[in-house]
């Protein structure tokens, strides 16, 4: 149990809303019980646990006996925090290693992999990950200036997926796909609203496939496009000239998937 607020032991979880100090520290901050009680059960290097009075009885049931645990009434823990902890709980962990291409990328055969270019919304980044969980793609690659994949709205919103998938972040994601490309067999398929693209409806996805996801405002940049093989869009109706980028994630990956699937059954 804390007492005092200055306990330097709760510094990782303290003025959440107001800095990302974790990122720089190589540690990440989890939230909200299903998605705790999932990095428990990661294999990561969990540090802490921060937990309310009000939620222990509900956490205490997935807590581990060898990570620590931090209990505080309901009132410090809003303080520390800096906003109303309704969720009761919170996790501190080592962020997993980028894991090596060997890794996680087939050899040969199927592969789907999701690259994110400039991808800001700490929501898209979260959607971005589930839907590539749900449709298995073998990992997920974020390009410089996308938001944070282990901050605390993508692992909520990515329900924690981001902990059971290959998650690489590249300084130079051009050369990252010039390299999948050119050494891996990869066709680089860029989402695209262009006139000159191909439609969706009649693409035939290669087995090997990177699917890039652009910036929400202005799509995939000019280093990225120079990369790919393939330039694809979605025909839409009634003047619509855009969707979510999440939502064509899952637009794109259901259609690559179904297409696979049924080559593969074939």
């Amino acid at each position: 149990r804390i007492e005092s607020l200055d306990d330097p032991r709760l510094e990782v979880f303290r003025s959440l809303k107001t800095r990302n100090a974790v990122r720089d520290a190589r540690l990440f901050v989890a939230e909200g019980a299903t998605v705790v009680e999932r990095v428990l059960r990661s294999g990561l290097d969990v540090q802490s646990v921060l937990v309310s009075d009000r939620k222990f009885a509900t956490c205490e049931p997935f807590l581990r006996p060898d990570v620590r645990v931090y209990r505080l009434r309901s009132e410090l823990a809003n303080e520390l925090v800096g906003f109303d902890f309704h969720c009761g709980v919170m996790a501190s962990a080592v962020r997993p290693a980028a894991p090596k291409a060997e890794q996680w990328i087939p050899g040969s055969g199927p592969s789907l992999i999701i690259a994110a270019d400039r991808v800001v919304d700490p929501e898209n980044v979260g959607a971005l990950i589930r839907i590539a969980s749900a449709f298995g793609a073998d990992g997920v690659i974020f390009g410089k200036g996308s938001a944070d994949p282990f901050s605390r709205r993508v692992l909520r919103v990515s329900m924690a997926n981001v902990l059971f998938m290959p998650i690489v972040e590249t300084v130079d994601l051009p050369a990252m796909l010039s390299e999948l490309s050119c050494q891996r067999a990869f066709h680089i398929c860029g989402t695209v609203l262009d006139k000159q693209a191909v439609d969706l409806g009649s693409f035939t996805f290669p087995e090997r496939t990177v699917l890039v996801f652009g910036n929400e405002y202005d799509g995939i940049s000019d280093a990225v496009r120079h990369t790919l093989t393939d330039r694809l869009t979605i025909s839409m109706f009634n003047g619509t000239d855009s969707l979510n980028v999440a939502i064509s994630a899952g637009i794109f990956c259901h259609q690559y998937r179904a297409q696979v699937s049924r080559n593969s059954n074939a």
